[in-house]
């Protein structure tokens, strides 16, 4: 055969075999939402067991009913016992303890645990970290446009994944199905089993390769990827939450019905990825609603809103230890590090309190993955402005409160806020970041429940008292809400320590209030004139400004035009 006429048929064999190859499939089967499961986060142990109960020895850590037992140590009241990696456990024990709490540190995550009696032993169970990769459910929407072309979006029940990337184009060549996406840094792609009605997810990053199985969902069963699965919504008084909060209507609290109006709208596209939306008013709760799937009983990330908490737990560790003041500086607290740098050695607990140290920002993401020590790192920056100058939103910077707030106690910090704050607040569950140094970590990556991170506007509302303890002072609760600096964002706005100062319109009326943000749309907002706080709670991560946008245009179009203000 000729060369050339040989070289002809194989260019055209190869044109024909590279060819798109129609659907095999009737592609109105695709439309609808389908959903598998992309992430999944396992605990190392699933149960603690300490034993004998009267007078503790061991503790027993299982794995799928396999027993891995440490030998407890004892300091007066503290039992605690710590293995490789950061493992360690840590409670406070004495012979007439009648319940036992404790928490226990793994993998740079500390857990709260509910200890069970039960004969000779006490039990707990050990439960997953709800980091962003628990449970992450990923939805796949295929539909038609105006034009009759197929398209498809792509979400999570967690988080906003139009800050990844959205999907261009959808190509179907046979059972294969190929998705051109805004992001390089990612690759989708689909089979799809028509005789069984599945679709088999292949989803690609920087992290690896992972192939997921999906189901096209009913469309009643819509509960992760829409706000609101069901739009037929009644309004009812929350269920009480705990022995102390009481709940009542809108109308009982003086809130007109007419902030209702929001919840038809969730479903609009302009609200995705708020998660709740808690209300209070006058130490009552009266509205508590969740979307995407989420409940009272879900731990939510809170983000850079515990930087606010931190504040008040500051004010714990100053209540019993008077010699911790807001002028001493910093470095009393890390002699380890030998600073000898006397503008370092200006830096005070004030400043620290106010995100102006002076010091070089940090890149956090360096801070965290390059270095073990987050604390040293820290400090051993350069200074770039003379301390209490400039305001410069620093986790790092409010981070060195951990040795200020641990030399205050003998207890493991995370144990001491345990036990000292959220136990009398009646809050039991609880997940936070610890560093590899064991120090916990302050600025955020803490979880609790939304409805219990409501309760913390409901302290400050009432100076520190919680159930007629006074938990934190109310000196300290006056103090750390006073303004101090100029906040960056909102743009020249007052700055507490670690509390955003801000002023709302409500009611045809501009009132100062209290606030605690973090990024996805993590907020709590207090307003001590009329007694009300605002928590939402959300996943639009490192979305700017639409993590912002979203929460605070429903909170100034639906619910502060809704509060009905008394006349004088």
């Amino acid at each position: 055969m000729n060369l050339k006429i040989y070289h002809v048929i194989l260019v055209l064999f190869l044109f024909s075999s590279c060819k798109k190859k129609p659907a095999n499939f009737n592609t109105e089967e695709l439309n609808g939402v389908w959903s598998g499961l992309l992430f999944q986060t396992k605990t190392k142990y699933d149960s603690i067991v300490i034993r004998p109960a009267k007078s503790p020895e061991n503790v027993i850590l299982y794995q799928n009913g396999k027993a891995n037992i440490f030998k407890l140590e004892k300091k007066d009241s503290l039992l605690t016992f710590t293995g490789d990696s950061g493992l360690r456990f840590d409670a406070t024990f004495s012979n007439n303890t009648k319940s036992l709490y404790g928490v226990i540190t793994d993998n740079l995550w500390t857990q709260s645990l509910q200890f069970l009696k039960s004969k000779n032993y006490w039990i707990a169970k050990i439960v997953k970290p709800e980091i962003i990769d628990t449970d992450y459910q990923v939805y796949l929407e295929f539909y038609k446009d105006s034009i009759d072309v197929i398209k498809a979006k792509i979400q999570s029940n967690k988080e906003n994944r139009e800050l990844h990337f959205k999907i261009d184009s959808v190509l179907i060549n046979g059972n294969e199905i190929n998705f051109n996406i805004t992001n390089n840094r990612f690759g989708i792609s689909a089979e799809f089993n028509a005789e069984d009605n599945n679709l088999l997810l292949s989803y690609g990053n920087t992290g690896g390769k992972r192939k997921v199985s999906m189901t096209k969902l009913n469309p009643s069963k819509m509960d992760g990827y829409k706000p609101l699965a069901n739009q037929n919504y009644t309004y009812k008084t929350p269920d009480a939450i705990d022995s102390h909060i009481k709940t009542a209507s809108l109308d009982d609290v003086g809130i007109n019905k007419s902030m209702l109006a929001l919840m038809p709208k969730m479903n609009s596209g302009k609200y995705d990825h708020i998660h709740s939306i808690i209300i209070t008013k006058n130490n009552k709760l009266v509205f508590e609603e969740y979307f995407h799937g989420y409940d009272r009983e879900y731990l939510h990330d809170i983000r850079s809103s515990f930087k606010s908490i931190s504040s008040l737990l500051l004010g714990k560790s100053m209540m019993m230890d008077k010699n911790i003041q807001v002028n001493n500086p910093i470095l009393n607290y890390y002699p380890e590090y030998n600073i000898l740098d006397k503008d370092k050695n200006e830096i005070t607990i004030h400043h620290s309190l106010t995100m102006s140290t002076g010091l070089k920002l940090e890149d956090e993401d360096e801070m965290q993955w390059d270095n073990n020590d987050w604390v040293g790192h820290k400090l051993n920056l350069p200074m770039k402005h003379e301390p209490g100058k400039k305001y410069q939103y620093s986790s790092g910077g409010m981070n060195l409160l951990t040795g200020v707030i641990q030399k205050s106690t003998e207890k493991y910090l995370p144990l001491f806020l345990y036990e000292e704050i959220l136990i009398p607040m009646e809050i039991y569950k609880f997940q936070m970041r610890t560093s590899p140094q064991g120090r916990a970590y302050l600025p955020g990556d803490f979880y609790l429940r939304p409805i219990d991170f409501t309760k913390f506007g409901l302290l400050v509302l009432n100076k520190g008292v919680w159930n007629n303890q006074q938990i934190i002072s109310s000196e300290w609760v006056s103090t750390s809400t006073q303004p101090y600096i100029k906040g960056s964002w909102p743009k020249n706005s007052d700055y507490g320590y670690l509390w955003r100062l801000l002023k709302r319109n409500v009611g045809g009326k501009q009132m100062k209030t209290i606030e605690a943000w973090g990024n996805g749309g993590q907020f709590l907002i207090i307003i001590p004139e009329i007694e009300m706080t605002i928590t939402f709670t959300g996943g639009n991560y490192n979305l700017f400004p639409e993590m912002e946008e979203k929460p605070l245009s429903l909170l100034n179009e639906f619910i502060l035009p809704a509060v009905e203000l008394k006349s004088n």
